[in-house]
């Protein structure tokens, strides 16, 4: 029952996904747009450039949170998020 529960969910889902990529041809947002907006932040530039925390950075960029387009706008439109961000960072590499 449950079983059969979660395969119907997940064919809507695939569903929904299909309907909105190809009948109403809503793209996904694009990640590097947002990334060269990011990299525009003063704040992001004074981690980046920092040499104990530019590796965690460039890890990020490559195989981390910063592939994600979502992640990416919650940094540039969350105050919250960016705090936490950089908190994070600055745990990690002191």
């Amino acid at each position: 029952m449950i079983t059969g529960l979660l395969l119907l969910l997940l064919a809507g889902a695939g569903i929904a996904g299909f309907i909105k990529k190809h009948i109403f041809r809503i793209k996904d947002p694009d990640l590097e747009d947002y990334m060269d907006q990011l990299k525009a932040q003063t704040w992001y530039q004074e981690l980046a450039e920092d040499p104990r925390s530019c590796g965690l950075i460039a890890s990020f960029e490559q195989n981390g949170p910063l592939k994600d387009v979502y992640y990416v706008q919650q940094l540039l439109t969350n105050d919250g998020s960016k705090e936490g961000f950089i908190r994070y960072i600055r745990e990690k590499t002191q």
